[in-house]
């Protein structure tokens, strides 16, 4: 229990817990301001967390210190949120000194939620350069929130750097793969909205049990497949309204070439795709795409200068994410997931047939079994994107649910878990007379004008040095952040700019 008092200045307000003072009963004030001046920072932060600073008295003199850089605060006791009470928001608005924290976390009892919702607010590349400072009197008190704040750190670090080595290893290829895209594409289509209940198909091993109920109320639902889901549903001759893929790895395109023997046999199924994602010249001639636009990087710059219609798309560590996200965006009634296990399993990751186990399956030999490759897919980050999924709050509660034939392994806080046999039968009926999300065509684009747009596209940022900064975190983007990190390291800058230059000329071989 958390006591406020007056402090002997008379003008200020101090706090203790557990009969232990939280900040000086003296001069909490000057105690903050010295606290801030010790502080030693040998490289220039993108941001800077404070863990528990309680009243706050800090934040002044840190804005005094970094007025340039956002300031964010993992609190560990309610009381310090706020609006928790009129006492305690008096108090914090005297220490604050009509200043205000960038956010304000509260760290409960699971560090995973809190590194979650740390990394939605600050993402990746402020975490690269975040300092977090501890306020010591908070530490020594709240031992055990301080404990699981640090965890949170700890996984949030981790997961910057694996979405980071991620960008940075893959950055090249999606550029890449964005110039294709849009020098190949023939056959744009759009979406309009409906509000008929959709049903997102990921591909999960609890996907196998329900591919009957599927099948069976195929005519109530949008049905959206997951790229790694679709070879499945197809092999069990259930054919999705789209298909969404995201993926812009050298392996995804696997999943998707099965569209191919679709087209010849006259069955189209529209994709939903980012330009950054992998996919044959073929499928993007000769299948109606709907481009998906995240809004950031050079994707969004050369779909305006080549003149591509995209729909708003979320991007997301996994295409179940960005796959939900875009559900919502598309029917005013619930979203259905099969599938979205997010759980390890005994065996396949995948309900099968899986494209890419499929092709694994040729090396399975004596010395390298399939058991042990099984064991080693089993340990496969799932966590991340649970968690993701878990944190999703208030967006997702009462409208993103998961079906299943029984109870699924992992929980969802935020999805409720729904049996087939439990689904609601007005729904199913009313699903079926209910407006579908129209896929419509636009008008067909020529690839050889497609080809000379992207051309001068890349001809004026080359010259002209337009959007350099872009370019640099698109090719070069851990030097480019160590650069602005550490600005008076020059190599790291001489880094970004050959590999600019090295990148524009492998997109230029391209056309």
């Amino acid at each position: 229990m958390v006591h406020l008092e007056p402090a002997h200045d008379a003008f200020t307000f101090t706090c203790t817990a557990g009969g232990r003072y939280l900040h000086s009963a003296y001069n909490p004030r000057r105690e903050a301001q010295q606290f801030v001046s010790s502080l030693v920072c040998d490289f220039n932060p993108f941001c800077l967390v404070v863990l528990g600073p309680c009243l706050s008295y800090c934040l002044p003199f840190l804005r005094e210190r970094f007025p340039a850089i956002p300031l964010y605060a993992i609190q560990y006791d309610e009381c310090f949120l706020p609006d928790f009470s009129a006492d305690f928001t008096n108090a914090m608005q005297t220490a604050c000194e009509k200043s205000s924290w960038d956010g304000v976390f509260f760290c409960g009892n699971e560090s995973g939620v809190l590194s979650e919702t740390l990394f939605s607010a600050l993402g990746d590349r402020q975490v690269f350069g975040a300092f977090f400072i501890a306020w010591k009197p908070a530490e020594q008190v709240f031992e055990n929130k301080s404990r699981l704040a640090w965890e949170a750190v700890k996984l949030l670090l981790q997961k910057s750097r694996d979405v980071l080595a991620t960008h940075s290893f893959f950055s090249r290829r999606w550029l890449k793969n964005s110039v294709k895209f849009c020098a190949y594409l023939r056959r744009p289509c759009t979406i309009e909205a409906g509000n008929q209940p959709i049903l997102v198909a990921a591909s999960g091993p609890s996907l196998a049990p329900s591919l009957p109920f599927i099948q069976k109320h195929r005519a109530s639902f949008f049905l959206i497949a997951v790229s790694s889901a679709l070879n499945v549903l197809v092999h069990n001759g259930i054919y999705p309204d789209m298909l969404i893929t995201t993926d812009g790895g050298f392996y995804a395109r696997y999943h998707v070439r099965i569209l191919k023997k679709l087209h010849d046999r006259g069955i189209d199924i529209p994709i939903a795709a980012p330009a950054e994602s992998n996919m044959d010249p073929f499928l993007l001639e000769n299948i109606p795409v709907l481009p998906l636009r995240y809004g950031d990087g050079i994707e969004s710059l050369l779909f305006d200068f080549c003149g591509i219609k995209a729909a708003r798309a979320v991007r997301n560590g996994s295409v179940s994410g960005t796959a939900a996200e875009f559900a919502l965006s598309i029917s005013s009634s619930p979203i259905f997931f099969c599938g979205l296990d997010l759980a390890p399993s005994k065996g396949f990751q995948h309900a099968q047939p899986n494209a890419l186990e499929q092709d694994a399956g040729r090396f399975d030999n004596r010395l390298q079994p399939l058991s042990s490759r099984l064991y080693a897919s089993s340990h496969s980050p799932l966590g991340i994107y649970r968690r993701w999924f878990s944190t999703q709050g208030k967006k997702f509660s009462g409208r993103v649910f998961r079906l299943s034939d029984k109870s699924y392994k992992e929980p969802l806080d935020s999805i409720r878990d729904i049996l087939w046999t439990e689904l609601d039968e007005a729904l199913i009926e009313n699903g079926k007379n209910a407006k579908k999300g129209a896929v419509r065509c636009l008008p067909q684009r020529d690839t050889d004008e497609n080809k000379k747009a992207v051309f001068s596209f890349l001809t004026e940022h080359r010259e002209r040095k337009a959007n350099e900064n872009l370019w640099y975190e698109n090719c070069a983007l851990i030097d480019y952040l160590s650069a602005l990190k550490y600005p008076k390291n020059e190599k790291f800058m001489h880094k970004c700019r050959d590999s600019v230059l090295h990148t524009f000329d492998e997109l230029f071989k391209l056309l």
